[in-house]
Parts: C-alpha cells; sequence; structure tokens
C-alpha cells in the first residue's frame, strides 16, 4: 500500500513504527513553502498542488485542525474517500489495521491531542500577553482625556461617501506596505524595492487633491472585529512597531480607513447580513460606471461572482501578480492610455498603492482595493479564509499556485498584458 502523509513531517521516527510493514510513505504534503521540494529521510515534500496524487491509495492528514486541509484536497481533486483523518475520533484504527499498527497509533493520537492542548495554552498566554500591551491603546479612543495620540483614521463609511461624493482616489496602506518601507518585505508578490520604499514613504503624507490614503485601522480599540483578528494584530502591533509607524505618519493628518478593501473575513463570519450590506455599499462606487481593471495575471477579479454586475462596462490590464513593481512604468503608461473618463480599480499588491496616486495626480479616478475579489468570493461560501482554486492569494499558504480555467469573458475583456510571459 502507497500513502502519502499530510502535517506528520516532525514526527518521522515515530511514523516509522505507527504503519504496517508493507505499507510505504512516498511523499510528505506541506504548505510550508520553506519544505517545497525537501527530502526528509529520503522521502520529498510536496505541495497540495503538486504532489503525484495517482500513485498513493490514501493520503493520512496529521494535522489537529484537518478540516481546511480535506477541503483543500477535495478541492484539488482528491477523492474524499481516499482522505483518512488521524486525529478523527470517530476514527477506529481496529478498522483500519492494514494501514496502521493500532495500538502505536492510539497512544500516538493522545501524544498529538495533549501537543494541541498545550499549544492552545501557549496561544492564550501569548493572547494575553498582547492584550495587556496593547490595551491601552484600545481603549484611549473611548475615554475623554486623550494623553495617548492616535492616528486620525476615517471610518469605513466615510470613506466610501468620499469617493463616491468627490470621486477621489485611493492608496491604502496595511502592514505589508510598512514592511517594504523598513526593508523587511513580508510577502512573496513584491521583494524588498528600495524606489518602490520611497515611494510608498513619501505618498503616506501627502496632499494631493482628490486623493485620499488610508490605514488599516489598527491603532486603537478594533471595534467589531473578530478575536483572531485583533490577536494578530496585537500581535504585530508592539510598542516599537507603532513607534515605526508613528514616525512614518503625519499625525495630523487626516487618513481613510484601508479596511475599505475587508468587508467579511475580519469580522465575525456569522455577520452575514452586515457583510451583504458592506459590499453593496461598495458596489454604488462602480454602479453604472466604465470601469478599467489592472490586476494580476491571476487575479481574475469577478470571474464566477457578480461584484461589478452592475458596472456599465469591464476592461482589463492583465500584469504580474509577484514583484509588478519591476515594470511599473510599462503598467502606468497602459493605465493613462486606457483609463481615462474610466473608474480604475487596480489589485496589484503595494504597486497598487504608489499607481492610484500617480493617477490621481494625472487627473484620473483610481483606486487600490486589494483583496475586495476575493473577500467577495470568501463571503458567497460562508466558511472565512478559504481556498479559491482559480484565483492568486498571497495571504494563504500554497494558494499562490492558481488553477488554470478558460473563461471567455475574462480573455474577452482583457486589452492589453504587460510583463507576462
Amino acid at each position: 500500500m502507497r500513502i502519502a502523509v499530510s502535517g506528520g513531517t516532525k514526527n518521522i521516527k515515530i511514523l516509522k513504527t505507527l504503519f504496517k510493514e508493507d505499507v510505504e510513505i512516498t511523499c510528505f504534503i506541506d504548505n510550508n513553502p520553506e519544505l517545497a521540494g525537501a527530502v526528509i529521510e529520503d522521502i520529498k515534500v510536496y505541495s497540495p498542488y503538486d504532489f503525484p496524487v495517482d500513485t498513493v491509495d490514501y493520503i493520512i492528514v496529521f494535522i489537529y485542525d484537518y478540516e481546511k486541509i480535506n477541503q483543500e484536497l477535495v478541492d484539488l481533486g482528491v477523492n474524499k474517500r481516499c482522505i483518512i483523518n488521524f486525529n478523527d475520533e470517530r476514527l477506529d484504527f481496529t478498522e483500519c489495521e492494514e494501514i496502521f499498527h493500532s495500538d502505536i497509533a492510539d497512544k500516538f493520537r493522545m501524544k498529538l491531542k495533549l501537543d494541541d492542548l498545550n499549544r492552545k495554552i501557549r496561544v492564550l498566554e501569548n493572547n494575553l500577553q498582547w492584550f495587556q500591551q496593547n490595551y491601552v491603546y484600545e481603549v484611549v479612543s473611548q475615554l475623554e482625556n486623550r494623553e495617548i495620540v492616535l492616528p486620525v483614521i476615517h471610518t469605513i463609511e466615510e470613506t466610501i461617501e468620499k469617493i463616491i461624493c468627490e470621486k477621489c482616489s485611493l492608496s491604502r496602506y496595511g502592514d505589508g506596505e510598512f514592511e517594504i518601507i523598513l526593508g523587511h518585505a513580508k510577502d512573496i508578490y513584491q521583494s524588498n524595492h528600495e524606489k518602490l520604499a520611497e515611494r510608498l514613504k513619501e505618498i503616506l503624507k501627502s496632499s494631493l487633491q482628490k486623493h485620499i490614503v488610508a490605514l488599516a485601522d489598527d491603532y486603537g480599540e478594533m471595534r467589531g472585529l473578530r478575536s483572531e483578528n485583533k490577536n494578530t494584530i496585537r500581535r504585530y502591533m508592539t510598542e516599537e512597531k507603532r513607534s515605526e509607524h508613528y514616525s512614518l505618519l503625519d499625525m495630523d493628518k487626516d487618513y481613510y480607513n484601508a479596511y475599505i478593501s475587508r468587508p467579511y473575513v475580519i469580522y465575525p463570519h456569522n455577520e452575514v447580513g452586515k457583510a451583504s450590506k458592506r459590499f453593496k455599499s461598495l458596489q454604488r462606487i462602480w454602479d453604472k460606471q466604465n470601469v478599467l481593471f489592472v490586476e494580476g495575471d491571476k487575479t481574475r477579479m469577478g470571474v464566477g461572482n457578480d461584484l461589478f454586475r452592475n458596472a456599465e462596462k469591464i476592461e482589463r490590464i492583465i500584469a504580474p501578480n509577484e514583484n509588478a513593481f519591476d515594470v511599473y512604468d510599462k503598467i502606468l503608461n497602459a493605465a493613462l492610455k486606457y483609463g481615462k473618463d474610466r473608474l480604475i480599480l487596480i489589485a496589484l499588491g503595494p504597486t497598487a498603492t504608489v499607481l492610484a496616486y500617480d493617477l490621481a495626480e494625472m487627473g484620473y479616478w483610481a483606486l487600490d482595493i486589494g483583496h475586495l475579489d476575493l473577500e467577495y468570493e470568501w463571503f458567497l461560501k460562508g466558511k472565512g479564509y478559504s481556498y479559491v482554486p482559480h484565483k492568486y492569494n498571497n495571504e494563504a499558504l500554497g494558494d499562490t499556485k492558481v488553477q488554470d480555467i478558460y473563461d471567455e469573458y475574462y480573455e474577452e475583456t482583457i486589452i492589453e498584458t504587460i510583463g507576462i510571459s
């Protein structure tokens, strides 16, 4: 029998005793990009996207919270009957005697359960520590006597009204843009780039007419966000990191809200009605507008959903998903060529932040909308962050490997392609 193992690379010694003698581990499956292509004890590590699925009888999943990896594998075409979740307590090892030594399996599953409990305890301890260090900033906006200074960030509703009523262009900043300025590019979609860092730093303090700069509203109380997202922000926003951000901002400037592009996933996922209202409010921006998308080659905004159904017309400029700033001048020239008298919607990582500003400076209406289309896909599926096979997502390990599809309407809307071989 031939099997693939998902999530077991740290327990290779136990695995050698866990399976019956005629069971061969042909490969490991892991979403960690640092392990892709590695060989552990003569066994190669693949991502879920490229492992030799046709050569194995079963996939044994050792990840404790296995539902998402199960869904990912099924979305990639794996037969659900071929997936065995080791930590599913409904699994009776005595009924899988052709695969496991049942006595060893029972003990190993108990070990993994204890490991998971200890991990959750550490997470709770860390969350408490991050909450305590960030607490004063979260409550200061509720106090009358403000001795602590926070950036001035308008609400999402105010941001949308500003865009619609004044036809303002928008440049958004999240932790990715700040880390590029600081020389610590964290995402694969954009490497450190000195000129990009300079431009991002410059735009943060700009005061261009009909252009607004938006920040992720992470500095104060984070009202309404999911506790998981709050904890992620708290972990990132240390005193040192907060000081770095503040040194780059104009604390007297009115900033707008970058979470305009996050209507769903950062809020409680069961608040479907509120999320629906946020999307409908955003759709007012491009209602009956001629729209030009400037997007990555696997972003495919609007493909497979109706987010932009109320636009009058859509055309697209396609650029590289990764390191788009390397061909920035060509992207800018194409946007200038085709974007006159149109609403330009840009989904191109940190490059979009700069592009929206430069287009606004030349009298164009351009919005950096980031992950908005993916947010809508996640909202439609109703499962929070989830795998969308045909769309690029830099935020989930492995989701940068996108399944090819052919969509006739999408192909017809492409008017120029830049930097794609």
